[in-house]
């Protein structure tokens, strides 16, 4: 089990980091949903009702209306087409498709659209539905939720209202189908791209490791321990991240890789250090031209947020 690439590592710390600089305040300290009977106590029949109300369910976790008109409705996989819901089928999991974020707008509200073949299916249709309730929560902000990176960015959105361990869990599910073994994917991040989405959720909300790992299946288990491991090997980027998110967004960051319990050890010290004697001129390490960078990038988040000025390093 690896990290995803440092690039890929970029993407989604800046992309979280945006997020939480433009929605925190919104969104606030939601707490993790668990796949368990204390977040999920209605009865789940694999009809269409009872997709509503796990629906609903999740909606009550997010920063949405309790009154916002949502319609459901049902992809038979291989058709392009919402229709209302009939019978529910299950097909194996290698037939599942991903329909982008899965959300679209009405006249009054949204509507939900989900493949019958994530009914039968628990972690795949609580990923699906937890990366839907994200999208609304995008579009209610004013968010753009459209192209290419519309459903990673319902992903972040949903792991940022406490859905992390539901996407985590079914970005990758393995079942039995006549072919024999057979692998679904009910997200667009992947797993190790989600564990350490997680791993930042958790980090900024001060939230343990164990509480999520509790309920994690045994497939997304390994990238999560990896991805907390990073995390706790990047303190500064924890800090910077509930402190100064702008500056994340805008790529002003190290990235450290995977270190020992002595490494990850010196660089909690070093940051304690670096607090107490207040912010210096120079980091070392640190090289003229990304030096240049981040005061560009000060002069930037100077000007845009005037008031932050004092609390930039």
């Amino acid at each position: 089990m690896d990290l995803p690439s440092e690039d890929v590592l970029r993407r989604i710390v800046g992309g979280y980091a945006r997020l939480h600089a433009t929605h925190g305040a919104a969104i606030g300290r939601p707490g993790l949903v668990q796949p368990t009977g204390a977040f999920f106590p209605d009865e789940f029949r694999g009809d269409a009702a009872s997709v509503a109300r796990l629906l609903h369910r999740l909606t009550t976790y997010a920063p949405i209306a309790d009154d916002l008109p949502l319609e459901l409705a049902f992809i038979t996989p291989g058709e392009t087409q919402a229709g209302a819901c009939g019978t529910v089928a299950c097909c194996s999991p290698g037939e599942v498709e991903l329909h982008g974020h899965g959300v679209e707008e009405t006249a009054s509200g949204y509507r939900v659209c989900i493949s019958t073949s994530e009914v039968g299916h628990p972690n795949l249709l609580t990923a699906s539905l937890a990366r839907s309730v994200g999208a609304i929560v995008l579009y209610e902000a004013g968010d753009e939720v459209a192209g290419e990176s519309a459903t990673e960015a319902a992903e972040l959105a949903a792991v940022a209202c406490g859905f992390g361990v539901l996407l985590l869990n079914g970005a990758e599910v393995w079942g039995k189908s006549c072919g024999g073994l057979r692998v679904a994917h009910a997200t667009a991040f992947s797993v190790e791209e989600l564990a350490v989405t997680l791993a930042m959720f958790l980090s900024l909300h001060e939230v343990k490791p164990s509480e999520a790992r509790a309920n994690l299946d045994a497939s997304p288990r390994d990238a999560f321990d990896l991805a907390v491991t990073w995390m706790e090997s990047n303190p500064r980027l924890v800090h910077e991240l509930r402190d100064r998110p702008s500056l994340l967004d805008a790529g002003m960051f190290e990235l450290q890789p995977v270190l020992g319990v002595l490494g990850r050890w010196r660089a909690r010290r070093q940051l304690e250090k670096e607090l107490r004697e207040g912010p210096s001129t120079s980091r070392p390490g640190l090289s003229d031209e990304k030096r240049r960078r981040m005061e560009e990038a000060r002069a930037l988040i100077d000007e845009v947020f005037p008031a932050t000025k004092e609390n930039l390093p």
